[in-house]
């Protein structure tokens, strides 16, 4: 669940839109009843650019295969490819949308592509690390730290590791990696979903989210069946998203990625505030 899972965020009288967590499921929303919106709209960005790096990107090759199910529905209500190759990370959805996002922390950038409408744009990390923070240093000045999952403690048996703050609550089922650098990749990943579902005001806020992967990551597992639940007064509603680990990339695979180094050399660039994204 993204992604998403694609965190998540809820417009009044709606059902909740899946993000991007992969999770990216993971899960990706709008709206919240807990003034995520408003609090972001009072947020003033300074955007700064981080030093560049010098060394070269690496990291682990491998696929997640990701479905988000609004529960308790049986049918997937999206589909993700999220592809790790050498510090970059695809997110391919697979069917629910037409936009496809390149994690490229390394050369500092986040690029959406649409698939449809050949267009591309691109956005600094650091714009999303800012935005990321300051919503922080928001939400405890006007004290929504605890609802925010600031203050939120992880929860671990065996296997299993869940969180709750405010409304809501993750309960996470996990799976066991070969090679650690893969946990410590997909955790990297869902804090920039995470991030981008801030900056488009999108999901549940992202703190406690952030924790339960970061515990996750540390004891070198993997997600497998990831559930949010929300749950106010007499209203409950329930989102999972299931990670398929392939610890290696095929032959569709890197051909899936140099179709995207074709999309970024000549889809046309648009600002981000003229990029189609997905309702």
């Amino acid at each position: 669940m993204h992604r998403p899972i694609r965190g998540v965020m809820i417009r009044q009288n709606q059902k909740l839109k899946p993000p991007n967590d992969g999770e990216h499921g993971v899960m990706c929303w709008n709206q919240s009843r807990w003034a995520f919106s408003s609090l972001l709209l009072i947020v003033v960005l300074t955007l700064q650019q981080a030093p560049a790096e010098t060394t070269v990107p690496v990291g682990p090759s491998f696929r997640i295969e990701t479905e988000i199910y609004h529960e308790p529905s049986g049918t997937p209500v999206s589909r993700h490819k999220i592809l790790f190759h050498s510090g970059v990370v695809y997110d391919f959805f697979e069917n629910g949308g037409s936009v496809n996002t390149v994690f490229d922390p390394f050369r500092q950038r986040v690029i959406l592509l649409h698939s449809q409408q050949e267009v591309q744009a691109e956005i600094p990390t650091q714009h999303l690390i800012d935005v990321t923070a300051q919503l922080s240093v928001a939400a405890q000045q006007h004290d929504r730290a605890a609802s925010f999952g600031l203050e939120a403690e992880v929860a671990e048996a065996e296997d299993r590791f869940s969180v709750q703050f405010g409304a809501c609550r993750y309960d996470v089922t996990t799976q066991p990696v070969t090679n650690p650098e893969i946990a410590i990749a997909f955790h990297d990943f869902s804090v920039w979903a995470a991030r981008m579902n801030v900056l488009h005001r999108r999901g549940v806020p992202p703190f406690g989210r952030m924790k339960l992967g970061e515990s996750i990551a540390s004891a070198g597992r993997l997600p497998l069946d990831l559930v949010l639940t929300i749950e106010e007064g007499r209203n409950k509603q329930s989102y999972r998203a299931h990670h398929l680990l392939i610890e290696r990339l095929g032959d569709l695979d890197r051909q899936a990625i140099q179709r995207i180094g074709s999309q970024m050399a000549n889809f046309r660039k648009v600002d981000l505030e003229d990029f189609p994204m997905d309702d």
